[in-house]
């Protein structure tokens, strides 16, 4: 009896050291959600640039537009009446590498931004099968926010680069 113990507190303990290693390794790893290219498309749906660039790819994901307000339902709705009188100028679609550990080494689309011309409201929208648990309704995955003029501006850039 004593020995079952011991063997099954030795499991444990094992057990347990190995998923603190790994834990420590996948914060090494740091962003599971690392970017890997954007696409950035005209308003007519043709693609004017690809961007793999790591430079330029950690400036667009450390981008400060992701405020969410209190009052979400009411504001979003706000943002959403204003951009329907707008032009949309371009749609940029970003993609990270796989995480999954069987993976068909294709990229995973992330999330796209529709850019508005004459304003810094933008639409995001969050790509469905990034959500893994259950199907999701593109109403509850997109969201309306508003950019800084930096951010807008290198966002602008990004055609050309």
């Amino acid at each position: 009896m004593k020995k079952t113990i011991c063997l099954l507190l030795s499991f444990t303990a094992l057990f347990m050291i190995l998923i603190g290693c790994s834990a420590s390794q996948n914060n090494e790893d740091n962003n599971s959600q690392q970017l890997a290219q954007l696409e950035v498309y005209s308003s007519d749906g043709n693609l004017i640039n690809t961007i793999v660039n790591k430079d330029t790819l950690e400036q667009f994901n450390k981008l400060n537009y992701t405020y969410i307000p209190s009052d979400l339902d009411s504001e979003q709705s706000e943002l959403e009446n204003k951009i329907d009188n707008l032009n949309k100028l371009y749609t940029i679609i970003s993609y990270k590498e796989p995480v999954a550990i069987i993976n068909n080494g294709s990229l995973e689309k992330l999330v796209e931004i529709t850019i508005y011309e004459d304003s810094n409201i933008i639409k995001e929208q969050v790509a469905a099968e990034n959500v893994k648990v259950a199907p999701i309704s593109e109403k509850y995955l997109t969201f309306y926010m508003t950019i800084s003029d930096e951010d807008k501006n290198f966002i602008l850039s990004l055609p050309e680069i």
